[in-house]
């Protein structure tokens, strides 16, 4: 009888390298520059809100009369609201249609309420294009992780998902950029600015792009399994097949529920780091707004290259790897993030806790993503990214609305606005322990099995793209 490779063999085999096309990395390119655009748009009003001067010009805080309560619910499900249902309506459509053009009419949609927040004049107005905004950043994700999954082999997913991500603190750190740009500009033309740089990268986006061919039913070319032979193409799941598959794997809901409890920490330092900056060195505006750019943007960038790079090489000597980096990532912070909350100097603020927390923080989401696209099948997997948004965002949001509400109520009882350095620390400490020790449970899960990859073979088919040795 053949002897059936172990769970270490497969996932040796799995880390031969494969060239990939320079296509490919150009795709990636693109849609990394999309994902850093999408950002941008996403995170302005943090900044735009937080701007210190309170004047129409300059300020939406102020030209629109919004409250922190406010504030909260904007950043938080006056986004999400949105971008959670149509996640799953768009992760399905990814599964079975044309990606680049999913993405297009994401990008189009959250521009135009980009534009229209510009023109804005009250709270109602904001949190209207607000919840559009969020409807059409939902078609992005799910159809940018499926393409990067048809375009990069299993062996190096997680280093191609660690460079996308990075549009996360690229486009976080030119939304910091906004509190002088707005200074300059307005705010007003600032959201008109960063429209009209996403209208140019959907042209650049639905020109260049090319949509792989996915195998199908009635795809004469077979697939190969693990041992080299053929297997016949399965059919197609629907849509409750495709949420069973996802929501009946164990890996793949613990990842959900980690993960939902980091992205809490996540939206607490996105939605109220600028808040604590202005309150505790206000006289910092300026060089808040340039020095977070490169510390997002640098720090988040070589933290989620590295974290992926460095998944992909130590997972051919441990399978559990992709689980071990975010735990290390969530408990290696939180001593920076310590830091950066109660330090009296600016720079050693800055510099020292929040570039550190970045370094070490941000190296989680490229292996997780990489883990639920190997464990899933190919026909359900931009599902998965929206349901993992949907559920991650929906608990990011939730932490969002109740600092916000909590610190309305302690501003109101006679607290120092400074108080927001003890909620941000006591928010994001509470949130990374959580996360981090159900990230260790799932790298301590018993059944090694449950970590091999569904897929033993390239899904791409056509020239210049991964192709079946039998072809």
């Amino acid at each position: 009888a053949h002897e059936l490779p172990t769970v270490h063999e497969v996932l040796l085999a799995s880390m031969i390298a494969r060239e990939v096309p320079a296509f490919s990395w150009f795709v990636l390119l693109v849609l990394g520059l999309i994902y850093t655009q999408q950002q941008w748009s996403r995170y302005s009003l943090n900044y735009l809100y937080n701007v210190s001067q309170d004047d129409d010009f300059v300020s939406i805080k102020h030209a629109d009369s919004i409250s922190y309560t406010e504030y909260g619910i904007l950043t938080g499900y006056g986004f999400s609201g949105t971008f959670c249902l149509a996640g799953l309506v768009a992760g399905r459509a990814a599964d079975i249609s044309s990606r680049k053009l999913i993405i297009f009419t994401g990008i189009f949609a959250w521009n135009v309420a980009l534009l229209m927040i510009g023109y804005s004049h009250s709270y109602l107005e904001v949190l209207l294009w607000r919840l559009v905004l969020g409807f059409g950043q939902a078609f992005s994700s799910p159809a940018s992780y499926s393409l990067i999954a048809d375009y990069f082999p299993e062996s190096q997913r997680s280093q191609a998902n660690g460079l996308f991500a990075c549009g996360v603190y690229i486009g976080g750190g030119m939304a910091s950029m906004c509190i002088s740009m707005s200074a300059d500009l307005g705010w007003r033309n600032t959201c008109f600015l960063i429209a009209t740089i996403g209208f140019c990268i959907s042209v650049i986006e639905v020109v260049s792009i090319r949509e792989p061919q996915r195998p199908s039913r009635k795809s004469k070319l077979p697939a190969l399994n693990a041992e080299g032979g053929h297997i016949p193409a399965a059919a197609k799941k629907n849509f409750v097949q495709a949420i069973w598959a996802i929501f009946s794997n164990e890996l793949v809901v613990l990842v959900f529920a980690a993960s939902s409890l980091r992205y809490m920490g996540g939206y607490v330092i996105a939605g109220y780091l600028p808040a604590l900056f202005a309150s505790v060195f206000p006289n910092f505006d300026d060089q808040y707004s340039y020095i977070n750019a490169y510390v997002v943007a640098g720090g988040g960038f070589i933290s989620s290259w590295l974290g992926g790079m460095l998944a992909d090489k130590w997972r051919a000597v441990e399978p559990r790897a992709r689980m071990y980096l975010p735990v290390c990532g969530c408990f290696g912070s939180l001593p920076f993030m310590a830091i950066c909350c109660l330090a009296s100097d600016f720079y050693v603020s800055i510099f020292l806790g929040l570039f550190v927390e970045y370094l070490i923080a941000e190296c989680w989401f490229g292996p997780v993503v990489a883990t639920m696209q190997s464990a899933l099948e190919a026909d359900c997997r931009a599902l998965a990214i929206a349901c993992f948004t949907l559920i991650a965002t929906f608990f990011g949001s939730l932490a969002s609305y109740i600092l916000g509400y909590i610190y309305d109520a302690m501003l109101a009882r006679g607290y120092p606005d400074t108080i927001i350095r003890w909620l941000v620390l006591w928010s994001v400490v509470t949130s990374y322990v959580f996360a981090g020790a159900l990230f260790l449970y799932c790298a301590t899960l018993t059944r090694l099995d449950t970590l091999v990859t569904q897929e033993k073979k390239p899904l791409l088919r056509g020239k210049g793209l991964f192709i079946d040795s039998s072809e």
